[in-house]
């Protein structure tokens, strides 16, 4: 008997079209250098143009100029599964749960329940007459930045969601249809300057997913988001979100089916002797300070710094980053551990540091990131902070000081390093009152590490980035330093810069930048 081919829909907007993202430029990314290829084990059929209707045929997936999480999705699928994989997809840009995905296909909308179900019910059946058994596996549903910006119908997106989720089991006879919710990324215009709508998105979507237990959040908001610059705002994740976002939905996938990728187990850190001293420095921050654009591969051909990308065993390294969508368990070794093939400012930090500091005393790197937050994500006690960034980044902190109290060492506070915040450039009542709200931030990670003159070092935005307000910006940190002696301001037009972040160049530089700043510090 044949094995059964495992069919999958993806659905929703211009997020899943994939606009802004261009097949062309696959292959500049090292990480997917060939993913463009096509795939003839993964049969594709996608909702026609009208006025045409209904299954055309099915083609060997290829991406198109523009392309979505299908091609990424089918790359890591069929490899973990070892079987050839369907793939249906419906999706078109700027529609809505409301109007044009109801069921009841009103007027005003493009009626893509009624169109999407034909068409998937043409593929099936196609399927069924060549002979070929399938399993309908779950949809990728990726939708809801329209809804958002509708007060009319914001509120109701839970019950307009549940309503289309209810009627595609019904028709398609699968009653524990799986699917999987893609976040709406904070990155983009929705989550910069449009909060309040993107919280009232967040919590109908919270509705759904704890009324269903076959619906799995997928986090998106630490993949790349297409960055247009020249004070534009940002609306797609663009050629390298798509690829990273189709890794996403395929882990959350097979997470599901116990089919997980190969968990890379590092070596134990060697600890210096118990009773020394261990120098803790907080890396914190978001887009930069997680390592967007920063690529291991950049570095590893390297002759000059290619041992970045090699575990440095002489350096304690816990770290949360993406929101805590990847973290260590235990103390690593320093080393890249992004599974999006990134690496951040803490490489060339820590390298520094230790060839600055005795081998009888210890460095501990700790990194907190979340490139889709903003400054007030993480603040203590602030309203707007439903993402909750500032106390699971003092229990990160706090966690790491009590385990290494607990061995027996004591623990020096040397420095907290922060890259102003990318995504705060975009609204002005952020830009305006930065100052204020970084030393907030500062005085709560000090009272934290029971350090109140702990170095707070902040490096500026760099002059060749395409933020908005980079001036404004620079001005409240400068306006910080000023009132604060225990804060450094950290100059950055003098290191290599990418088209929109620092890069694998930049990011070294920036490390470096900040150790020398927290050796400064130790020696005064």
């Amino acid at each position: 008997m044949r094995t059964p081919i495992k069919v999958f829909i993806l659905a929703g907007q211009s997020n899943m079209v994939g606009s802004d993202a261009h097949a062309a430029k696959i292959d500049s990314y090292p990480t997917y250098k060939g993913a463009g290829a096509t795939q003839p084990d993964v049969r594709f059929a996608s909702l026609p143009e009208l006025p045409k209707t209904g299954f055309q045929g099915w083609t060997p997936l290829t991406p198109n100029d523009a392309f979505g999480p299908e091609v990424t999705f089918a790359r890591a699928v069929t490899k973990a599964l070892k079987q050839p994989i369907a793939i249906i997809k419906s999706a078109i840009g700027g529609t809505t749960a409301a109007y044009d995905w109801n069921p009841d296909a009103p007027e005003s909308g493009q009626k893509l329940y009624p169109r999407t179900l034909e068409l998937i019910r043409g593929a099936l059946k196609n399927l069924t007459e060549q002979g070929i058994p399938y399993t309908i596996e779950g949809v990728l549903w990726h939708q809801g930045e329209n809804d958002m910006l509708d007060r009319r119908v914001n509120g109701s997106y839970a019950a307009n969601l549940t309503r289309i989720i209810k009627q595609f089991r019904t028709d398609l006879g699968t009653t524990n249809l799986k699917w999987f919710m893609g976040e709406v990324s904070t990155k983009g215009i929705w989550g910069m300057d449009n909060r309040s709508n993107m919280s009232i998105l967040r919590k109908q979507q919270q509705q759904v997913l704890d009324s269903d237990k076959y619906i799995t959040f997928v986090p998106t908001s630490h993949l790349a988001f297409d960055v247009m610059g020249s004070g534009q705002p940002h609306y797609h994740f663009g050629t390298q979100g798509q690829l990273q976002m189709g890794d996403a939905f395929a882990a959350a996938y097979l997470g599901k089916t116990g089919k997980t990728r190969v968990v890379i187990r590092r070596p134990s850190p060697k600890f210096p002797p118990k009773g020394s001293r261990v120098y803790i420095v907080v890396l914190a921050g978001q887009r930069n300070a997680e390592g967007d654009d920063a690529f291991v591969q950049d570095i590893s051909s390297s002759l000059t710094v290619g041992s970045l990308a090699k575990p440095d065993e002489r350096i304690l390294f816990r770290y949360s980053i993406g929101g805590g969508v990847q973290t260590s368990n235990t103390w690593e070794p320093l080393a890249p551990v992004s599974s999006l093939g990134n690496f951040g400012p803490e490489l060339s930090l820590g390298k520094r540091l230790r060839e600055n500091i005795p081998m009888t005393e210890g460095i501990a790197i700790l990194k907190f990131t979340h490139s889709g937050a903003q400054i007030a994500d993480w603040l203590p006690g602030s309203p707007e902070a439903e993402r909750n960034v500032h106390q699971q980044l003092l229990t990160f902190i706090t966690a790491a000081v009590n385990d290494l109290t607990k061995r027996g060492y004591t623990v020096i506070p040397a420095g907290i390093c922060w890259h102003a915040g990318e995504n705060d450039t975009y609204y002005s009542p952020y830009i305006r009152d930065y100052a204020k709200r970084l030393q907030q931030l500062a005085t709560s990670i000090r009272v934290t590490c029971n350090a109140p003159n702990m170095s707070f070092i902040c490096s500026e935005q760099h002059p060749k980035s395409p933020w908005v307000h980079i001036n404004e910006m620079n001005a409240q940190l400068t306006k910080l330093s000023d009132g604060d002696k225990n804060t450094t301001v950290v100059p950055t037009a003098s290191i290599p810069h990418g088209k929109v972040h620092f890069g694998a160049a930049g990011t070294v530089a920036l490390g470096e930048l900040y150790a020398d700043a927290i050796l400064k510090r130790l020696k005064s």
